[in-house]
């Protein structure tokens, strides 16, 4: 296994629950860096999402029961930038304006650190998620709810959801301070950019 893609490589990022593989995404790597990880899902991207036997579309039900089949997905324009580190308990992912030219929003995905594997990167999302302003001029909280109901279904402890929380505020105090923990820089990135 390589240590680093390479930019411009095809790799993909797998959501893994007990060994069962939730989601798979193609991505390209624009850096991959030992303190950077940014990768572009173009959009059209064809992904593999769950559904389960009767077609139902509960996710968390779905999760919780861990049978399920995967189905071809394509991902609708724009583009995505995920933008983090291994090891990083959170990716921040940049939706773009419809040219792919400008931040829409940021949107810090909690989620299990990435993990490198031969063709790739392992996680698991944590439900909870954080929609940031272009400009940092203001932030909320995305599924509350959801991460209580991951809760109630045995998804996740009352224990990983706190400590989830709480990777979520680090996040949203360094926002507040105007720090955030990564680069603005990303918000003009485009398709045809060359990788920094």
């Amino acid at each position: 296994m390589s240590e680093h893609f390479r930019p411009g490589e095809c790799v993909v990022v797998r959501e893994v629950v007990d060994r069962l593989v939730w989601t798979e995404r193609p991505v390209t790597v624009v850096v991959d860096e030992p303190d950077l990880l940014v990768l572009h899902q173009a959009a059209g991207t064809v992904t593999r999402e769950p559904i389960d036997p009767s077609e139902r579309r509960d996710y968390l039900r779905i999760m919780a029961s861990r049978r399920w089949t995967l189905r071809d997905k394509a991902w609708h324009p724009p583009g995505l930038l995920r933008i983090g580190r291994v090891g990083q308990p959170f990716e921040v992912w940049r939706f773009s304006t419809p040219d792919e030219r400008d931040v829409a929003s940021w949107y810090v995905n909690l989620q299990e650190p990435l993990r490198r594997t031969a063709d790739g990167f392992e996680t698991l999302d944590h439900v909870l998620d954080i929609v940031v302003a272009p400009d940092l001029s203001w932030w909320r909280w995305k599924d509350e709810d959801e991460l209580l109901a991951a809760v109630e279904l045995g998804v996740l402890t009352a224990e990983e959801a706190s400590a989830i929380r709480a990777t979520g505020e680090v996040v949203i105090a360094a926002v507040e301070r105007g720090d955030p923990p990564w680069d603005l820089t990303w918000a003009t990135w485009h398709p045809g950019a060359r990788a920094r």
